[in-house]
C-alpha cells in the first residue's frame, strides 16, 4: 500500500466502526475493501462505468454485501441523500475535474456529508496545485481545515493531501 493509503487507514483507526464512508472515485476498489474490512459502512462511486463494474466485482469477492454499493456516479452528481456520510475519502477524485467545475464537485461532497462530517482529500501535485491552493479551495467551499494540507507521495507520484471538516456556515464566520 502507498504511504497515502497508510495515512488514510491510520486516520480512520480512531473512527467508530459502522461509520458511513464514501470512497469517491474508488478506482479498483482496494481502499473500499480495506475500509470494509475495518467495519465501516462503505459506499463507493466511479464516474467511468467499466471501472465501476470492475471495482464492484472486486469488492463483491471479498465483501459480497457491499458489491451493490459500488455505483457509477460523477463527483458533481452523486445521487445520495443530503447529510448521508460521516466521511468522504477523495484520493485522486478531483484530479481530472476542470478547475471551473471543481467548485461544483466540492459543493456536492459537502452536500452528502453530515454536519461535522470529514473529507480526506489528495490531489495530484502540479504547477497549479499546492498546499495553499488546496486549503483555499476547500475553505472557499465552506470546509474547515482539520489537518493542514501538505505534500505526500502515493504510488503514482506527488500529491497534496489534507483533512477538512464540514461545519455550518455561520460557525465558519
Amino acid at each position: 500500500m502507498s504511504g497515502l493509503t497508510d495515512h488514510l487507514l491510520r486516520t480512520l483507526a480512531a473512527v467508530p466502526p459502522g461509520s458511513r464512508i464514501l470512497d469517491l472515485e474508488c478506482g479498483d476498489g482496494a481502499v473500499s475493501q480495506a475500509l470494509a474490512a475495518l467495519g465501516f459502512d462503505v459506499h463507493a462511486t466511479m464516474s467511468d462505468t467499466e471501472t465501476a463494474v470492475r471495482a464492484q466485482q472486486a469488492v463483491a469477492r471479498t465483501h459480497p454485501a457491499l458489491g451493490d454499493r459500488v455505483i457509477t456516479a460523477s463527483p458533481r452528481a452523486l445521487g445520495y441523500p443530503d447529510s448521508f456520510f460521516d466521511w468522504v475519502v477523495a484520493l485522486g477524485s478531483y484530479d481530472a475535474i476542470e478547475s471551473n467545475r471543481l467548485s461544483d464537485a466540492l459543493a456536492e461532497t459537502r452536500r452528502v456529508l453530515k454536519p461535522g462530517g470529514w473529507v480526506i482529500i489528495a490531489v495530484r501535485d502540479g504547477a497549479d496545485i499546492s498546499p495553499a491552493w488546496l486549503s483555499y479551495r476547500m475553505q472557499d467551499a465552506d470546509f474547515a481545515v482539520a489537518e493542514p494540507p501538505k505534500r505526500d507521495l502515493d504510488d503514482e507520484g506527488p500529491v497534496v493531501r489534507g483533512i477538512f471538516r464540514k461545519v455550518e456556515r455561520d460557525v465558519i464566520g
